[in-house]
């Protein structure tokens, strides 16, 4: 008689070839932290190849305004002076003067007479000399003195201003000596360096 036996099914998990329950769950643990890895690395790729735009401000000038620059004053300016009409002043309102003896030529006033009539001068090279309001720039110009500065000149005549003046607007020195003159704006030169439009007052003291 041949004995048949019946194999046992093993109980699940003891003796079993099929892993344990726990098994199986780090396994599907381990499968989802791959999927989780997977995830992650698409998410860094996806921001590695975004780029970001950045507008830069606009740059504004710390006084909210742009600079410009004021225009440099004229050497040279006219301006109406007492009853004299409109003659040329200084730009700081201070009266010109011709000397008669000076004509269109060199100047001829120095010492103490340059220091009663100060000559109006300029720093070296400049070139043309600057009008002012009411002063034709093609009529200004520079002449060398004797010391080496440079005096300016109204249609070649040499301009001095007057230490007798103490202010603007006043020309103290019109008429002084029957040579010194205020200039005219409009004044016209002649050979011997007169001015068309001026009134001779003879005046005693500085008149050199």
């Amino acid at each position: 008689m041949v004995a048949i036996s019946r194999a046992r099914t093993p109980e699940r998990g003891i003796g079993s070839a099929a892993p344990p329950r726990r098994w199986r769950w780090r396994g599907v643990a381990a499968a989802g932290g791959t999927a989780a890895v997977a995830v992650l690395l698409a998410a860094c790729g996806s921001s590695g190849s975004s780029s970001t735009t950045t507008t830069a401000a606009p740059v504004t000038s710390t006084s909210g305004s742009p600079t410009t620059s004021a225009p440099a004053p004229g050497v040279v300016d006219a301006s109406t002076v007492g009853t004299h009409g409109v003659i040329l002043v200084t730009k700081t309102g201070v009266t010109l003067y011709r000397y008669t003896p000076d004509g269109t030529g060199a100047p001829t006033c120095t010492g103490g007479c340059a220091t009663a009539w100060p000559p109006l001068t300029v720093p070296a090279g400049t070139n043309p000399v600057t009008a002012g309001s009411g002063v034709t720039a093609s009529d200004l110009g520079t002449v060398a003195r004797s010391d080496g500065s440079l005096q300016v000149t109204y249609k070649k005549m040499p301009l001095y201003t007057f230490a007798g003046d103490s202010a603007p607007g006043q020309a103290n020195g019109q008429g002084v000596g029957g040579i010194w003159f205020v200039v005219p704006a409009t004044a016209t030169t002649s050979a011997t360096g007169g001015s068309g439009a001026t009134t001779t007052t003879t005046k005693s003291g500085y008149g050199y």
